[in-house]
Formats: structure tokens, sequence, C-alpha cells
């Protein structure tokens, strides 16, 4: 794509200011100082804005500092000059910051279902983030030059975001509206208890006056109602005498009393909550336009209203979480894998979780460092070879690194246990072989060429 030579030419040696992003719609953006001024990349990764260009000003809806891909490039990349921007074949975007001995890679994929990643020196994951998986109607894909592309994605991305947000708040309005007429419903079905009262009185009085008559352990009886005329239907509890039942009527009906003036209560601040809520959406919902300010405004009304802010807000994309393996991965010259844990919490995982019965663990003996297993097939020989290797592994990544001779124990996983109790990293093996190595600087060199991290 030609978007290459003109990032390459504006941006590098420039200084990363700031990044943005705009979850609904993935627009991303970097504020880049460069020599002739401000420059705000903006890459559309998916998937309502698709595309790269020069954004004319800063999006007008982003994230806060807490979204985790601004998170990530803030504690890495901002702040750090432009060494490469470089656009792979894919089309996408990659942009280093900081010098060779310490730079952080970013990848901005600019499609429907993109991507931005950010890597560390060694090329491991910090954050990947997408917007939302989704098919949305209506899909901004600009071409022409990198202005032009701009300042499409940037209008496109803050009309449809204002949208998207209207019409989230909306629907978390109209969701507290239903929420509120149930509870009105249910307050108002309280207060018809209230006509119960007489009724549940005349019952215990009733009880007290005819409980001797009745039949012992009967679960509905017929009262005579003396004091209106005809009769009573009334269910009792068979384990109960008549007094204590008389008795929970009386109370029965105290406590509908007392808490007569509670729901009219509660009734009238529903009712005036409910008004509110339904004014306020029928504000949002007619609105001729949804600026910053306004969304704003209206999201703190319906906060103080009860709706959270959660709900109010459409699908912000995901952060995917990178799963961090307990080692590290080398190569042998052979290409067999060798693993070495990262400290003594991933060692006993790489030892006890990781590591399968047949395959080799080692350690240097007598002096504290990482647990290094190579994985093997059942039944397969080790190539001395790579057993050198893995014990050069042993010895770097322990106390005694730079010891021109370190003496390294080895055995079969099957043969290392783990004490009850014991701390971190401490194992304990029922058989052992001891392999006397003298450090070769060259084998090294190359292993550690082959490091991989995931």
């Amino acid at each position: 794509m030609d978007a290459g030579p003109h990032l390459l030419d504006t941006l590098v040696h420039g200084r990363l200011d700031g990044a943005s992003v705009t979850p609904e719609t993935g627009l991303v953006a970097l504020t880049i100082w460069c020599a002739g001024g401000v420059r705000r990349l903006g890459v559309g990764v998916g998937p309502r804005v698709v595309g790269i260009g020069w954004l004319p000003a800063a999006p007008v809806f982003s994230a806060g500092p807490k979204h985790p891909l601004v998170a990530v490039l803030k504690a890495h990349a901002v702040g750090r000059s432009v060494r490469h921007v470089t656009v792979d074949d894919d089309g996408a975007v990659w942009i280093t910051f900081g010098d060779e001995a310490d730079p952080v890679r970013v990848r901005l994929f600019a499609a429907r279902a993109g991507e931005a990643r950010v890597l560390d020196a060694q090329g491991e994951t910090l954050t990947f983030w997408q917007g939302e998986r989704t098919r949305p109607p209506h899909v901004c894909e600009p071409e022409g030059s990198l202005d032009a592309v701009g300042d499409e994605l940037g209008r496109v991305s803050d009309g449809l975001t204002a949208e998207l947000r209207r019409g989230a708040l909306v629907r978390a309005l109209r969701s507290l509206a239903k929420r509120l007429a149930r509870r009105k419903e249910a307050v108002e079905l309280d207060l018809e208890r209230i006509d119960d009262v007489g009724r549940l009185q005349r019952i215990g009085r009733m009880l007290l006056a005819q409980g001797a008559n009745l039949p012992r352990g009967a679960a509905k009886v017929t009262l005579e109602d003396w004091e209106e005329g005809g009769t009573l239907e009334v269910e009792l509890d068979p384990a109960l005498p008549a007094k204590p039942q008389a008795v929970g009527f009386f109370a029965k009906a105290k406590r509908i009393q007392r808490g007569e003036a509670v729901m009219w209560a509660r009734l009238e601040e529903t009712q005036r909550q409910l008004d509110a809520v339904r004014a306020l959406e029928g504000e949002v919902d007619e609105a001729d336009t949804a600026t910053l300010a306004l969304l704003q405004r209206w999201m703190a009304a319906a906060k103080e209203l009860g709706v959270r802010e959660n709900e109010a807000m459409p699908a912000r994309g995901r952060a995917k979480p990178v799963e961090r393996t307990p080692f590290i991965e080398y190569a042998s010259a052979r290409g067999q894998r060798i693993l070495v844990g990262r400290g003594s919490v991933d060692n006993d995982k790489l030892t006890q979780r990781v590591a399968k019965p047949h395959d080799i663990w080692m350690h240097t003996r007598g002096v504290p460092g990482a647990h290094v297993v190579i994985p093997l097939a059942r039944g397969a020989t080790l190539h001395p070879e790579v057993l050198v290797d893995a014990a050069t592994l042993a010895a770097h990544h322990s106390d005694a690194r730079g010891a021109d001779f370190v003496e390294i124990t080895w055995t079969e996983k099957r043969y290392v246990r783990k004490p009850r109790k014991a701390p971190p990293g401490r194992v304990t093996l029922d058989r052992e072989k001891v392999l006397a190595l003298r450090l070769e600087p060259d084998r090294l060199a190359r292993l550690l060429a082959s490091r991989s991290e995931r």
C-alpha cells in the first residue's frame, strides 16, 4: 500500500505524545510530534471505520485512560521516539518506539476485523485489542489521500459514536422505565392489601370466640361472621391451636397498617422517578443532534435517576487476555524445544503442570536457578547435543551465570517430587544424574538468539 513511504518520511524520529481509542467504531489515534509539527495518525481497525489516514483533529469521542490499549500505550510507548514505521504485506502498520536495546512495537491492522497489538522487546504481546465483532449496517472504508481518508475516518467515527451512545442511553432509560413501572405495580398491589386489614382482624376475633368449637387439627374451617353476617372461609395450620393463630392474624393486620405510610411514600417516589425517566428518554430520543456536551449532561442526569454507566454504553470491543506461559522457550541446534522457568512460582507450574513424566528435567546442582525441561515424545532418545544445550541454559538462568564450570542435575520428570508445604520452586529427586558442564560462549549466544516468549 502507498501509505508506507509517507508514514516513514513524516513519523520517524517523531515523539508519541498521546494515544486514544474510540471503541464503538474501532478508531485508534496516535498523536506524534514531528519535525514539521503535530501529526495525528488515525487507523480504523473495525468494525465500523476501516482505513489509515491523517486526522485533522483529535477524535471527539474516545475511551478513558483505563482502556487496556490506551493504558499499555501510555505505559510503554508515550513519550518515546519513533524509530521505524513499516507496512507489511497484509497492509498492517508497524511502528517501533524507543531505542534498539528496549523497543516497543505497535501493530495496527486496518480491516473490518482488524486489531491493535502492542509487543515488547522480546516480541511478547503486552495487549491485543479488537473492536466489537459485529456486522454493522454501515462501515466506513474511505479511499484517497491520507488527508482525505483521515478526514472521513474522524468525521464518520464521531458521528457514529454519538448516535451509538445516544441509542444505548435511550435503551438504558427504557429499561429503567420498565423496572420502575413494575415496581409501581407491585406497590399498588401491596396497597390493595390495606382493604384486608378489617377482614384479618375479624378472623382473629372470630377465632378467639369460636376456637373451642373447631375440630382439632383442621386445615380449613368455616367461621360464623357475627359482625357482618355470613361466613368466613379460613385456612389454618393443623399443628397449632386456634388462639396462637388468631394472634397471628392480628399481627399480620398490624404489619399492613404500619407499612401503609411507607408504601404510599414509595409509590409517590416511584411515580416521580418514572416521570423523570420518561421525560429524559423523550428528550434524548427527540434531540436533533447528540454532541459530546449533550451526551455528558444526559448521562449525568441518567445516573442520578439510577442508570448504571455500563448499561448506557454501546459495545466497546474487547481486549483479549494474553495467556502468559510460565516458561521461556529456546530451540537447540537440532530444533528441539527447551523450556526454562521464569521464576520460582513459574518453576512449579512448568514442572508440575507443563512437563510430562517422560520429559527431561534439569537444574543447576546446589545453586538456585530455573527449572529446565526438554519435552520428549514417549520412547524418544535424547541427543547428547540437546542435553548440553539445555544444561547451558540451566547454568545461564541460575546464580552460577558466568562461571566457567557448573554441575547440572538432570533426570526424567517422573522422578521429580514436590514435598508438601515446600516453598515455590523447591523439589526433591528420587533419581538423578550429574553433567559436568564447561561453558561455551558461542553455544550460549546461539541459544539466546533462539529465545521466544508467549
